[in-house]
């Protein structure tokens, strides 16, 4: 019953997050014949709960009714016979509905008790859950600020068997910009998820400032790493408060600041409220872009020592997206970037560029050196640049 009412929520749920997802695409009537079946499939579920219920309900008023008439029967013979008293027969019967509610409510105890541990086993599981990667007991305490260095010596990564990445190996120096490539697939993503450890490497190491990631406490290492991901998260919560997240003292020059280098005063500032406007829900109301903007500056407002940037710019026109690039290239503090595009535009001014293909790095130099080499880098440079020939070169 709880399976199924928690899968008639989820639909629900569903329906009304990705409203416009459903109307683009015109499936209402399949939505709601989707609820539909969950809310039978509750309803069957609640029916068959209720049969059972009454199946072994009749058996336990029975037997705690039971009681009453071999109460009046045995009980008056014995007056009758003059072998008890009135107050005795009055005590007894007083003790004999004693035990007969308890043995009536028996059942609903019971039913409660079914339910409530149908409930009970997901709390339980979520309680007791812990997480695989921890701090280890020889991890580093480390609490200045770390210089930005970045090395992957031999790492193999996998999902199941699946290889994702295979005997990768690279290095970045502390204040340099790389640029990842590579096809939908390649591993990129998966590649900056190991720099702060949300997941393990099957083998090899990921060193930051030289110390393998696993020697690093979690916290240490993740709160100087700046991260604006595919997948935007924005909070219930104000402009100010989302890009200020996790510090509450950070004044509003400074949050403005941070605004203005992802370009995203421009239309905070025309909202009515401006910075304390409040963001729906994930975000709803904002555009693609104007989310992304606003998480790379809440990436870039704890002045991270390294900053990651999956796609950030993706979804931004061409204008602003040299703005940021401007910006980035000009930060107030020490900073080493990662950026996963598939602009040329966003690459092309990197320190090194590395291409990824099914989990292999097969390029890796500068914007000149892999034109050079006319491999995968020449030929999406030469789509995003229709025209660009052997002359050009």
């Amino acid at each position: 019953l709880r399976e199924k009412l928690s899968q008639m929520n989820t639909d629900a749920q569903e329906n009304i997050s990705g409203n416009r997802v459903v109307k683009a695409f015109a499936r209402e009537d399949y939505e709601i014949e989707k609820f539909q079946k969950a809310n039978k499939e509750y309803s069957d579920a609640n029916k068959k709960a209720s049969l059972l219920w009454l199946k072994f309900f009749p058996y336990m008023e029975s037997f705690a009714n039971a009681l009453s008439v071999i109460m009046l029967l045995g009980g008056g013979f014995f007056l009758i016979k003059g072998e008890i008293t009135m107050g005795e027969y009055v005590a007894i019967s007083g003790l004999i509905w004693g035990i007969a509610n308890p043995v009536r409510n028996l059942g609903i105890y019971v039913n409660d008790m079914q339910r409530f541990m149908a409930s009970a086993m997901k709390v339980i599981e979520i309680y007791y859950a812990r997480p695989i990667i921890t701090d280890r007991e020889d991890a580093v305490d480390q609490t200045e600020r770390l210089h930005g260095d970045v090395e992957f010596k031999d790492v193999t990564f996998k999902f199941g068997k699946h290889i994702v990445l295979d005997n990768v190996n690279f290095k970045i120096k502390a204040g340099q910009t790389v640029a990842i490539m590579g096809e939908t697939g390649s591993g990129k993503t998966s590649l900056i998820n190991l720099i702060p450890r949300f997941y393990d490497t099957n083998s090899g190491e990921v060193l930051v400032d030289g110390v393998n990631v696993r020697k690093r406490k979690l916290s240490q290492l993740r709160s100087q790493i700046g991260m604006a991901t595919q997948d935007v998260l924005l909070f219930s919560d104000t402009i100010d408060g989302n890009i200020a997240y996790g510090d509450s003292d950070m004044s509003e020059e400074d949050v403005k600041h941070y605004a203005k280098l992802a370009a995203a005063n421009e239309f905070v500032e025309k909202m009515p409220d401006g910075y304390e406007t409040i963001v729906g829900e994930r975000g709803v109301g904002l555009s693609g872009g104007q989310k992304q903007r606003l998480s790379l500056a809440r990436a870039l407002a704890i002045k991270p020592a390294i900053l990651i940037l999956d796609d950030t710019t993706s979804a931004v026109d061409m204008e602003t997206e040299k703005y940021i690039q401007d910006s980035l290239r000009n930060l107030d503090f020490p900073c080493t970037k990662i950026i996963i595009a598939q602009r040329i535009s966003s690459t092309k001014d990197a320190d090194v560029i590395i291409i990824l293909d099914d989990g292999k790095i097969t390029e890796m130099g500068t914007h000149d050196e892999l034109i050079a080499k006319k491999g995968y880098y020449y030929e999406v440079f030469k789509l995003q640049n229709d025209g660009f020939g052997k002359e050009a070169v």
